[in-house]
């Protein structure tokens, strides 16, 4: 498994790369005025260290466990993921019609009883929770429209 995190740090060393020289034709400003290549270029530097700590992190593990070889698909859970596509698919069709927060509710409720289990409570109140606070921020407070659906609001 190590040595297919230095193979996927290495790859994400090359976008973080991509990144910043990407950002850096769009004009990075300063720290007091930001231009609009600033941030990207923040974030690809993020990339490319936690990359690096993790090509390392790897290399070091490698030099422990010489030659454990693990399939890189052994653990996966099939049935999860298949059902998480679906899913997103199913999110991304009822989203105009349902609107919103009810969509975004019954998607995040779903995900939680998908990953580890968890009690239809706690489900339903984190579910609830998490759209409510998502369409606060997104919705009042940056005033980004989303789908109204069925509740109009």
């Amino acid at each position: 498994m190590e040595r297919h995190d230095r193979i996927i740090s290495l790859i994400w060393i090359i976008l973080g790369v991509s990144q910043c020289l990407g950002s850096w034709f769009l004009d990075l400003g300063s720290v007091s005025e930001p231009g609009t290549g600033f941030m990207p270029f923040v974030i690809g530097l993020v990339i490319i260290a936690l990359a690096i700590m993790r090509f390392i992190e790897s290399s070091l593990e490698v030099k422990k466990n010489p030659r454990k070889k693990v399939s890189l698909w052994a653990d996966t859970h099939w049935k999860r993921v298949v059902f998480i596509i679906v899913l997103m698919v199913f999110y991304a069709l009822f989203l105009p019609k349902l609107g919103y927060l009810l969509a975004t509710f019954l998607a995040m409720v779903f995900l939680l009883k998908s990953g580890e289990p968890l009690r239809w409570p706690t489900a339903l109140i984190v579910g609830a929770l998490t759209s409510a606070f998502s369409y606060l921020i997104f919705d009042v407070m940056l005033q980004v429209s989303f789908p109204r659906g069925i509740l109009s609001f």
